[in-house]
């Protein structure tokens, strides 16, 4: 519970599987509460792979962050939302939309990244088990930056040329990671995660109906 893509995944999971299951509140104030202020970027309060409030490093990171604001948009669909919520949601897409990832910029906020996540073993509390969790950066992001508040937030801070040109540079980044339709993540025997091409397509799927005009 300490762990933002922990936490995240079992929302999303449970506001999909039981939308009327007692946790879900609980579960969306952990990860509330979990976001932390970042100085680099106006004081927006974003995530980093540990919870602010847990253990770990909660240094800001832009996959967590976009996971993050997913979940919220998702539970905020399912449940609604108060005041509060809908702040510290918004709040992670301004840090996002602060970020370099634009055309002609850097572009750090869509580097793939991995983490390693420890749990306790059942039968025998003092070993833990070593998951490894691989992140398509910029399918997250791009997600993030099409949930139904993106484009108000833009336009209400930075400007919608700013969150277009956010958005432009993650789904081409999305798309540029594939080849005949198949994504890559490495050259090794585990290259071709069939996770990857599905958040890969899902998001050129979204991105097309988006900005498609009849």
């Amino acid at each position: 519970m300490a762990n933002t893509y922990v936490v995240t995944n079992v929302l999303r999971g449970l506001l999909r599987a039981a939308p009327g299951a007692a946790a879900l509140g609980g579960l969306r104030e952990v990860l509330v509460n979990g976001a932390t202020a970042d100085p680099a970027r106006d004081h927006h309060r974003c995530w980093g792979a540990a919870l602010a409030t847990g253990h770990g490093n909660p240094a800001p990171s832009a996959v967590h962050t976009a996971r993050a604001v997913v979940a919220l948009d998702r539970a905020a669909r399912v449940l609604g939302e108060d005041e509060r919520q809908r702040a510290v949601r918004e709040e992670g897409l301004r840090w996002l939309l602060a970020g370099p990832a634009a055309p002609g910029g850097g572009a750090s906020d869509l580097l793939n990244c991995q983490e390693e996540v420890r749990r306790p073993v059942e039968e025998d509390p003092l070993h833990q088990e070593l998951l490894s969790v691989r992140h398509f950066s910029a399918a997250w992001v791009a997600r993030a930056l099409m949930t139904d508040g993106a484009r108000q937030v833009a336009a209400e801070e930075v400007g919608l040329p700013v969150w277009e040109a956010q958005l432009t540079a993650a789904v081409a980044r999305v798309h540029g990671m594939q080849r005949g339709g198949v994504w890559r993540w490495d050259d090794g025997p585990m290259g071709h995660p069939v996770w990857m091409a599905y958040q890969g397509l899902s998001v050129l799927r979204r991105y097309a109906l988006m900005v498609y005009r009849p």
